[in-house]
């Protein structure tokens, strides 16, 4: 009788089972609240993927977000002052953004550490204030409004944008899906291992004939490209796109995602990251203290920081979890005083 591997069955059934009910959720609730929720949840959790791929080569990026405001700002432009189709408009959005990180890339991937987070921190700033100045193209604080995606029919059925949150829903899900699979596989193939041999140790790395510029750059440009396409997405879904939308707290709000969910994995990680500090940043605004988020997101990380193994967030705690319920041992090295290790 072929032996049935429960422990690892019943963790892959009940995460499926999660995946399907977030995929039916309209089907339960059309209350827009709820969707919007979830629909920004995969928004921040696009990006936080890419800052966990630069993190993953040794980096630290401090301005995910100005490639989010490349992204929306592109397909605003396209669409409004060019003349450009949505769909056409949408998927040159992605690439600008891509093009800039790559282009940016090949000249601050140069320096290392401190000074790349310096730099990348400038740069968001820098677009911010561009965007705030330049109001012939960008209308400054007032804001761009791009337009809606058009109606696609399908058959006998229409999509429509106008009128209800759902259609936006699954183009957030497919939009998720295909950049997790990109990230999974970048992940799980010799690029991926590239990636952690370079953060685990550069100098060995290089020494080992890594080019280290080369890959740098790949995962710099690689998160240009889809948070170019989540701050695309994102601008069409609120209708608008300001400055303000894309500074300096939204580059930290990635950070902190990326570092709550756990960068073991990027895709779970992000997903879980995001998901759980942007819906309790939408409930805590609520409360009248102000700026209460802004508090209670940096005691996050600290306990995060504090209470967890280094380099392990919230997603780590899942395979905890199923080992304590299956009563699995923990994994622990013996002690060098102890009479077992000195037999």
């Amino acid at each position: 009788m072929p032996y049935f591997d429960y422990k690892n069955f019943i963790p892959k059934s009940v995460a499926w089972f999660v995946a399907a009910l977030l995929i039916l959720l309209p089907l339960f609730t059309r209350n827009s609240i709820t969707l919007s929720i979830f629909i920004s949840s995969g928004v921040w959790a696009i990006a936080v993927m890419g800052f966990t791929l630069i993190l993953r080569t040794g980096q630290f990026s401090m301005g995910q977000a100005a490639f989010m405001a490349l992204g929306a700002y592109a397909t605003a432009i396209f669409t409004l002052q060019s003349g450009i189709p949505f769909w056409p408009g949408f998927l040159l959005a992605g690439i600008v953004s891509g093009i800039i990180a790559l282009l940016i890339g090949l000249v601050v991937l140069r320096v290392g550490g401190i000074y790349f987070s310096i730099i990348t921190l400038a740069l968001a700033e820098i677009i911010r204030i561009i965007a705030e100045r330049w109001e012939s193209v960008t209308h400054g604080v007032r804001g761009l409004r791009p337009p809606l995606p058009p109606t696609i029919s399908l058959g006998g059925l229409e999509i429509n944008f106008a009128t209800s949150a759902i259609p936006y829903y699954y183009f957030m899900i497919i939009l998720v899906v295909i950049t997790g699979i990109v990230f999974w596989r970048l992940e799980h193939s010799r690029i991926g291992g590239t990636f952690s041999s370079m953060a685990a140790n550069q100098i060995l790395a290089e020494h080992q004939g890594i080019h280290l510029m080369k890959y740098r750059v790949i995962a710099f440009t690689v998160a240009g490209i889809f948070a170019g396409y989540a701050g695309a997405y994102y601008a069409s879904f609120l209708s608008i796109i300001t400055p303000q939308m894309f500074g300096l707290w939204q580059s930290i709000q990635i950070m902190m995602m990326s570092i709550v969910g756990g960068i073991s994995s990027i895709v779970s990680g992000a997903l879980i990251g995001a998901t759980i500090l942007y819906t309790l940043s939408i409930y805590l605004s609520r409360l009248p203290i102000y700026n209460i988020q802004y508090l209670l997101f940096g005691a996050a990380v600290v306990l995060v920081l504090l209470f967890l193994p280094k380099g392990t967030g919230l997603v780590d705690l899942w395979g905890k979890f199923w080992r304590k319920v299956f009563r699995e041992p923990e994994e622990y090295e013996i002690p060098e005083d102890s009479e077992m290790a000195t037999e």
